[in-house]
């Protein structure tokens, strides 16, 4: 892991997701300067993605029988089931354009980690973390300011048959029939493990990895600090405005498999006019894909007029490797 210096460790005793999601964008947006790691868990809960339609991804059927909780994150990628054979991390820091970070800086420390456990894990192409090809571990980021955050769930003793009835899966993700199912490409830490070790044991591990190459002190809050989480909480992550109410009204729709993830598009066209855009997906992005959606409205149905207010943005930092002529041809339907 590349050096940081100096490290503020926080472990989050709450197993309430709504708290926990808080808890982190309240780090992110208020504790601007050096870095901060975070290791939590939640109880049963679907964490949905930013630009994901929660109704389409989640079993609600399912959801609801079994008390599961529903919350969508602030960053992009596909929908996740977490429980408490679950550890959650999160690394935010500062952040610079102009100085690529790669995503092996943040995902080294759990790399390493179980290296220190015996197991020989790797980094895919979309930044997951894989033992004898089956993944246990997925992370996303986002930045805020001049600061990134980026977060992952690591699968250490998890009930898989849960994760996979808890979903819903869309036929185009398993299009290719190499492509397996959710509960055949993923797997526990605990199944490579020579020797029995618990999640706590795990935690260890990975504080050890980071202090290696960082100096780490405990992360205090104020109970102001406190007061101010437990209003976003109850303000935004709790709520089904933020939860459920991005479900668009359309005339066009239109949606496509990318290497970089599914990207699905409606449009309310009329008069030849934009009058809503939404688009929803697992796609990586730093940034909500709203800041172009919202400069959509109002442009004329052209492929032309699309791209020329596409391209006053890093196509990068919303789509990340899905190009801008892939995602002008999909909203235009061409």
């Amino acid at each position: 892991m590349e050096v940081i210096e100096m490290i503020y460790f926080y472990n989050i005793d709450s197993i309430d997701p709504y708290y926990n999601l808080a808890f982190e964008e309240y780090i992110l947006k208020n504790y601007l300067k050096d870095s901060y790691f975070l290791l939590w868990q939640n109880a049963n809960t679907i964490v949905v993605g930013l630009h994901q339609n929660t109704i389409e991804e989640i079993n609600r059927e399912f959801a609801d029988k079994n008390k599961i909780n529903i919350v969508r994150r602030t960053t992009g990628g596909g929908a996740v089931y977490h429980d408490l054979g679950n550890l959650n991390y999160s690394l935010i820091t500062d952040y610079n354009e102009r100085e690529h970070i790669s995503m092996n800086f943040f995902i080294n420390p759990i790399v390493e980690a179980l290296k220190n456990m015996d197991i020989k894990a790797i980094s895919s192409e979309r930044n997951d973390i894989l033992i004898d090809g089956k993944k246990i571990s997925g992370s996303a980021q986002r930045l805020y300011k001049n600061r990134i955050l980026h977060h992952g769930c690591i699968l250490f003793d998890s009930d898989l048959s849960v994760l996979s009835k808890s979903l819903k899966v869309k036929p185009e993700k398993f299009q290719s029939k190499s492509v397996k199912s959710v509960r055949n490409r993923v797997a526990n830490i605990s199944d490579f493990l020579k020797e029995p070790k618990n999640i706590y044991d795990f935690k260890n591990y990975i504080l050890d990895s980071i202090s290696r190459n960082n100096e780490i002190k405990n992360l205090n809050l104020t109970k102001k600090d406190i007061e101010n989480i437990n209003k976003l909480k109850e303000n935004k992550y709790k709520t089904w405005e933020w939860n459920y109410g991005r479900s668009p009204k359309f005339n066009i729709n239109n949606s496509k498999k990318f290497e970089g993830g599914i990207v699905e598009v409606y449009l309310l066209v009329e008069n030849g006019f934009i009058e809503t855009c939404s688009i929803y997906g697992d796609f990586m992005a730093l940034k909500p894909v709203s800041d172009i959606t919202n400069k959509l409205i109002k442009c004329k149905y052209d492929a032309d007029d699309i791209k020329d207010i596409i391209l006053q943005f890093n196509i990068k930092d919303y789509f990340g490797n899905i190009c801008i002529d892939d995602i002008v041809k999909l909203i235009s339907c061409l």
